[in-house]
């Protein structure tokens, strides 16, 4: 699918005019940018997992081989490393 088609642009050779610029302004800006994509990273599964007291939680932590605090909201099993993007960037040579 073209990126006009994308964006709701009508074929060039229909009559019509357009009322508004069809084109965000943000796309002029990204104009031979590198494509960026990656894979999904979301998790197949997930489960929420309650604890009666912090030894159940402790020899739950033993048992999968990882680290459970007072601040832990969620991990992955097994342990998956967490890429961040927010600190990369593109720049020409």
């Amino acid at each position: 699918m073209s990126e006009d088609a994308i964006l709701g642009v009508p074929p060039k050779d229909e009559e019509q005019l357009m009322l508004f610029d069809p084109r965000p302004p943000w796309l002029v800006e990204w104009e031979g940018m590198p494509e960026f994509s990656h894979e999904d990273l979301t998790p197949s599964r997930s489960i929420l997992v309650h604890f009666e007291s912090a030894g159940d939680a402790k020899k739950f932590a033993e048992l999968i081989g990882q680290s459970i605090t007072v601040n832990t909201k969620s991990l992955w099993y097994p342990d998956a490393e967490i890429t961040r993007y927010m600190d990369k960037r593109y720049a020409n040579e």
